[in-house]
């Protein structure tokens, strides 16, 4: 029996520790979107505090290792966005974020109830007047003009936010003109704090943004929040006239190095002949 109570107890305290450790590697792989507080972000990122989906550890464990999309219903707000795979997580590690996950639910897996008639999720609130300096900063931050300290590319070279001229942004991530209108400020900073998508990731791996860029980024973000949204046609007509462009000078510039080439001397003689 004391045996048993000696396992029983060492039990408990393994549980705390995983708990513990839970909470950190939450820190490190959750809160950029979810929250420092697990309190989600409306109309963007579910909450998982008082959440009692992830009371069930295997359903969290499932969405670790495979990502989540589609709609989502929790606490009768509607969440309708994609999760990427968390491949940097182990198994172990995934188990204690888990373990981490089922204390904050509050509640049973199967504990949430239907409703029949969900009110609109929630929006974040209108962008702000952002500072206009601070806007300024953030501008140079995301266009390159102004180098990151810590060495992190340029968020041009992935995305387009707002008028960013001629060429606008990069196209290989989402146009981040509306992202302030779906995160918030707290969605954002949240975000950039503790980046959790793989790309990005691997992008500022060692290369973490600082406060004050991340502050800058924000108000960047609000600004451009208020410039009306741009149609997906603008951007191809970007790439196809910059082709169309390249194209033209790239053949031009041949057809001058063709016309202004050495004459050879068989050539020079055959000039002669005719």
């Amino acid at each position: 029996m004391k045996r048993l109570r000696i396992v029983l107890a060492a039990a408990g305290l393994l549980g705390l520790a995983w708990a513990a450790d839970g909470q950190q590697l939450y820190q490190q792989n959750c809160a950029g979107c979810h929250g420092q507080t697990a309190q989600g972000v409306p109309g963007a990122f579910p909450p998982l505090a008082k959440n009692p989906r992830v009371a069930d550890e295997v359903y969290v464990l499932k969405v670790i290792r495979e990502g989540l999309k589609g709609l989502l219903e929790v606490n009768g707000q509607q969440f309708n966005g994609a999760m990427p795979p968390i491949g940097q997580v182990s198994d172990a590690d995934a188990k204690a974020i888990a373990a981490y996950l089922k204390g904050l639910a509050g509640g049973s897996a199967q504990a949430e109830p239907a409703t029949p008639a969900p009110a609109p999720a929630p929006r974040p609130a209108l962008a702000p007047t952002p500072d206009a300096a601070q806007a300024a900063l953030g501008r140079a931050f995301f266009t390159g003009q102004k180098a990151f300290a810590n060495g992190g590319v340029p968020c041009m070279a992935c995305h387009s936010a707002g008028d960013l001229g001629p060429m606008g942004g990069g196209s290989l991530g989402k146009d981040l003109t509306d992202l302030y209108a779906r995160l918030g400020e707290a969605g954002i900073q949240g975000v950039l704090s503790s980046i959790a998508f793989p790309v990005m990731r691997e992008a500022y791996k060692g290369k973490v943004l600082t406060p004050e860029e991340i502050r800058a980024l924000t108000a960047y973000f609000a600004e451009v929040a208020k410039e009306p949204a741009r149609a997906a046609w603008v951007d191809s007509g970007r790439l196809l006239y910059a082709g169309i462009f390249g194209a033209l000078a790239l053949f031009g510039g041949m057809y001058l190095l063709w016309l202004n080439r050495r004459v050879s001397l068989a050539e020079r003689i055959r000039r002669r002949r005719a």
